[in-house]
């Protein structure tokens, strides 16, 4: 994987945790590229807005990061631009590139996953079976149904 590619990651991962749509798996994400953000750049992806650096205010991290800059998840544009704030760190450092791409390829399927998740969305599916009778799939339905 490039650093582009993985700081795209970056970006829809901080999105999926600003939307509620990262799920735990997507927070453990999250929280891991935190503590690569913290040791490359100094600022940690914040997972709620006004709380600094990620944690809880007066937590024993606090003064080991005073001068870092919380990002708000729940800010589109400061995800994004938190991403290419990391993105231009890997081009600069080839040993934080490896990193970020590495955090990227572990945590790709579950990003990609929250990514595509809309619990609005129904998908119905009838795989590998042999349907011998009526079958309706629907998503909403308003009224009565009728199978003659």
């Amino acid at each position: 994987m490039d650093v582009e590619a993985a700081a795209a990651l970056v970006a829809a991962a901080g999105t999926a945790v600003g939307t509620g749509a990262a799920g735990a798996a997507g927070e453990s994400a999250w929280q891991s590229l935190a503590g690569l953000a913290r040791r490359a750049t100094g600022r940690v992806p914040d997972r709620a807005p006004g709380r600094a650096l990620g944690r809880a205010p007066g937590g024993p991290e606090d003064a080991a990061e005073p001068d870092g800059v919380p990002v708000d998840t729940a800010d589109p544009v400061a995800v994004r631009d938190f991403a290419a704030l990391l993105l231009r760190r890997a081009v600069q450092d080839d040993n934080f590139a490896a990193q970020l791409c590495d955090w990227a390829e572990r945590h790709r399927t579950t990003i990609e996953a929250t990514r595509h998740h809309d619990s609005s969305v129904v998908e119905n599916k009838i795989i590998d079976s042999r349907v011998s009778g009526p079958v309706i799939q629907a998503r909403d339905i308003h009224g009565g149904i009728t199978l003659n």
